[in-house]
């Protein structure tokens, strides 16, 4: 078995069509790696918008937003201190988040 294909503090999208019992789909953020089961690795997850938060199989995610991704980038680029984006909270987030928004929204509009 490879290694963890996703991180903590990477924003990943729960997406699991065989999930009973009201599991909330959409933007989770990965808390910790847990032990395999079945051969496949497993994450502890905490929704963005309810903070719920729940096991999920790798095979029940995908990738990290795109969003996040760049707003992540960004941040790395011009972080003078090393602290980690994964260690950082939301106000130190948001600003980098809205202006990869804003770099998206304008390269989507460029780009025929």
């Amino acid at each position: 078995m490879n290694g963890p294909k996703y991180h903590i503090g990477q924003v990943v999208h729960f997406s699991a069509p065989d999930v009973k019992r009201g599991a909330p789909r959409g933007d989770h953020r990965v808390e910790r790696l847990l032990p395999p089961e079945l051969g496949e690795r497993q994450y502890r997850v905490k929704g963005l918008d309810s903070g719920r938060e729940r096991v999920a199989r790798e095979s029940q995610l995908d990738g990290q937003m795109a969003v996040e991704a760049l707003a992540q980038r960004l941040y790395e680029a011009a972080n003078a201190t090393n602290v980690p984006w994964a260690q950082r909270d939301r106000t130190i987030r948001a600003p980098w988040l809205t202006e990869a928004l804003n770099r998206l929204s304008t390269s989507e509009r460029v780009t025929p």
